[in-house]
C-alpha cells in the first residue's frame, strides 16, 4: 500500500471504508486478483464497495474508432466481467447483498451526492484549466491503448466522459457512501487525475476525510492469478 501523502495515509489508518476500483480491457483484474482485493479489503475495512466503470467505457472506444454498436456491446461484457468476479469476491466473504456493494456511474446517478458532484465537475471542466487538462490528459491516454497515433480533440471530446465520471468518487466518496472517511483504492497512480486528487484545483478539491492509496498484490498473488 502507497498513498501520496500524510493525510491520506491517516485516512487509510482509520481503515473505515475503502472503494476498490477495477478497470476493463487491460488484463489486469483477473477474477483471482479481485478476490483477493475483495479479501484485503474486507479485512482491513469496516466497509468495502466496489467501482467497475460503466457506459462510459463506449465513449472511449467509439473515440477510438469503434462502431457505436460494437463498442456498447463490448463495454457491456467487460463490465459483466469485472462485476461478476466482485460479487463472487463479495458474496465469498459473507456479504448477504454482494450485488449492493458493486457500482458504476449508472448506478450511483440514483444517490444524490454522486449526481451533484458529477454536473459540478461537468461545470468547472468548462472554466478551470486544471480539471480541464486532466481529464483531457486522461482521456487521451485511454485512447492511445486502443487507437494508432495521437488521438485528435475530437475523440477526446468523446472519451472524457470516462474521467468526468470518476472525479465525484476523488473528491467526496463519503458523501457518496455515508461514511465520515473514504479510501479509494487502484493499482496504480491515476497520472494526469493526481493534481486533483492532491486539491490542486482551484474550484474543486478532495474533503478532508477523502483518500487515495495505491495498492498491488505481493508477487505470489500476482502468479495466481496469472495461472
Amino acid at each position: 500500500m502507497r498513498t501520496l501523502s500524510h493525510s491520506h495515509q491517516r485516512i487509510l489508518n482509520r481503515a473505515e471504508h475503502v472503494l476498490i476500483g477495477l478497470s476493463p480491457f487491460n488484463g489486469y483484474y483477473k477474477p483471482r486478483l479481485v478476490r483477493d482485493l475483495v479479501a484485503w479489503g474486507h479485512q482491513h475495512f469496516d466497509r468495502a464497495d466496489v467501482f467497475v466503470p460503466g457506459w462510459e467505457t463506449a465513449h472511449t472506444l467509439t473515440g477510438a474508432g469503434m462502431s457505436p454498436r460494437d463498442a456498447v456491446h463490448r463495454s457491456r461484457r467487460a463490465a459483466k466481467r469485472l462485476r461478476n468476479a466482485a460479487v463472487d469476491a463479495l458474496r465469498s466473504c459473507g456479504d448477504t447483498e454482494p450485488h449492493m456493494r458493486v457500482h458504476t456511474s449508472t448506478t450511483l446517478a440514483s444517490r444524490g451526492a454522486y449526481t451533484r458532484l458529477h454536473d459540478r465537475v461537468r461545470t468547472e471542466y468548462a472554466r478551470d484549466p486544471v480539471i480541464r487538462a486532466a481529464c483531457r490528459e486522461t482521456a487521451r491516454a485511454a485512447l492511445r491503448t486502443h487507437c494508432a497515433g495521437q488521438p485528435s480533440e475530437q475523440q477526446i471530446d468523446l472519451a472524457v466522459s470516462y474521467p468526468l465520471a470518476e472525479l465525484p468518487l476523488i473528491l467526496d466518496s463519503p458523501a457518496i457512501f455515508a461514511t465520515e472517511s473514504s479510501v479509494v483504492v487502484y493499482h496504480r497512480e491515476l497520472g494526469p487525475l493526481t493534481p486533483l486528487i492532491l486539491g490542486h484545483s482551484p474550484t474543486v478539491w478532495p474533503v478532508a476525510g477523502q483518500g487515495f492509496a495505491v495498492v498491488t498484490p505481493p508477487p505470489t498473488a500476482l502468479r495466481r492469478s496469472a495461472g
